[in-house]
């Protein structure tokens, strides 16, 4: 019973932030993968400014994870 209370909230801690830690959890809604990462010059892995494959949820949280990248640099 705890673990169906506590789904909801790891898919929003997933999808808030995206990464590849722990890849075997099913995730429903963004379901990130290493085709959705690149790595930069610098070594440091980014997440894809965009991706064809994206459902809606996952598309929505892309673009805010972009939007507060561009925020904290400028």
């Amino acid at each position: 019973m705890l673990l169906l209370f506590m789904q909801p909230f790891e898919e929003f801690y997933n999808c808030n932030n995206p990464n590849l830690v722990n890849t075997d959890l099913i995730h429903v809604c963004c379901p990130w993968d290493e085709q959705d990462f690149y790595t930069a010059h610098t070594g440091v892995v980014y997440l894809r400014p965009k991706r064809k494959k994206d459902n809606f949820i996952k598309a929505y949280y892309r673009r805010k994870y972009w939007d507060a990248k561009q925020k904290s640099q400028g």
